[in-house]
């Protein structure tokens, strides 16, 4: 792994399913027993949408447009504005867990499914959970992932939120493929029997800036099918999936910033 990869503008991999360029905090705690995964507190959620809805999201949608970000594809999230959905997503930047909620899914809350380095800081850990953050269990902790299901049923067919999963797992800077993820991430609406959308960035050459903007493109709603069985849902959702993902980041012009070359270990 090439750690000045900022300096080189070249990244050198062995294992897309686990290589990670950028990460911020590499702790990650277990969860303790009977996490609470639903936002259920009224005192809580009454100040949470003022930081969600009041600050973050103006916030992040000025960012944005400093930014150069564009998004086409809008149109495609009224199939599920009434239903919910689960976002899948490559993870080329560390903005993009925040991105989704605005301009992307803007007025659509997003519940962010992560790694839990988020709760080893005493404060940023109470500010994210009211942002959506969703914490993966880890290791066997059949209590946590038995919850997390329920969080997520709750949030997307009870409340008709986006939850939002990054499949890559791992952060590689400005790459412009999609990379091969694990068919188990599609575990989640296979079981929930909610539907996929895929969403991916694109990066995109300017005149006025050296490093590339982002182009986010999202795509058309997938469904599970009911004549299937759930590990055929989990196989098809997969195959669906990957394959709008590809074809929505091919159908982009995109600027190689980083040059990213394979290496055996």
């Amino acid at each position: 792994m090439n750690k000045d990869w900022k300096k080189t503008h070249i990244i050198y991999w062995h294992d897309e399913l686990h290589d990670d360029f950028d990460q911020i905090l590499s702790k990650r705690p277990p969860l303790k027993p009977g996490y609470n995964f639903i936002r259920n507190n009224h005192f809580a959620n009454f100040f949470g949408n003022i930081l969600y809805y009041g600050i973050a999201l103006p916030i992040l949608a000025v960012f944005s447009y400093l930014t150069g970000m564009k998004v086409k594809g809008r149109k495609n999230l009224k199939a599920v504005k009434k239903t919910g959905a689960i976002i899948y997503s490559n993870h080329v930047s560390v903005p993009d867990t925040y991105k989704m909620a605005s301009p992307v899914c803007f007025g659509k809350r997003v519940n962010i499914l992560g790694y839990t380095d988020s709760l080893t800081v005493p404060v940023l850990k109470n500010v994210v959970r009211q942002l959506g953050f969703l914490p993966l269990p880890l290791g066997p902790d059949p209590e946590n992932k038995a919850a997390l299901i329920e969080a997520m049923r709750y949030y997307v067919h009870k409340k008709h939120q986006f939850v939002l999963i990054y499949p890559e797992a791992h952060i590689w800077p400005y790459y412009t493929k999609i990379r091969n993820f694990k068919v188990q991430t599609m575990k989640y609406p296979a079981i929930l029997d909610a539907p996929v959308l895929p969403i991916v960035t694109c990066w995109r050459k300017v005149w006025w800036c050296k490093r590339p903007k982002q182009t986010v493109k999202i795509g058309t709603a997938i469904w599970p099918k009911l004549e299937l069985t759930q590990d055929e849902n989990i196989q098809y959702l997969y195959d669906e999936c990957l394959s709008q993902m590809r074809a929505l980041s091919e159908s982009e012009k995109q600027f190689e910033y980083i040059k990213y070359i394979k290496v055996e270990k």
